[in-house]
C-alpha cells in the first residue's frame, strides 16, 4: 500500500508541474520535450499503479 501512495504522490507532483507548463503558455521548442516527458511519466506511473492494484487483488 505504501508503494501505491508513493506512486500517487509522484503522479500528483508531476501533474502539477505539467499543468504549470501548459498554463504558462510558453510552448516552444525548449518546453515541448519536457511536456512530452512529463506526459510519458504520468502514463508509466498509471501503468505501475494498475499493476500494483492487480497484485493486491490477487
Amino acid at each position: 500500500m505504501a508503494d501505491l501512495n508513493k506512486f500517487q504522490r509522484s503522479k500528483e507532483r508531476i501533474t502539477e508541474i505539467l499543468n504549470y507548463l501548459m498554463m504558462n503558455g510558453n510552448n516552444d521548442h525548449q518546453t515541448n520535450p519536457y511536456v512530452n516527458t512529463l506526459q510519458q511519466s504520468i502514463q508509466i506511473i498509471d501503468n505501475k499503479i494498475e499493476e500494483l492494484k492487480k497484485k493486491q487483488v490477487a
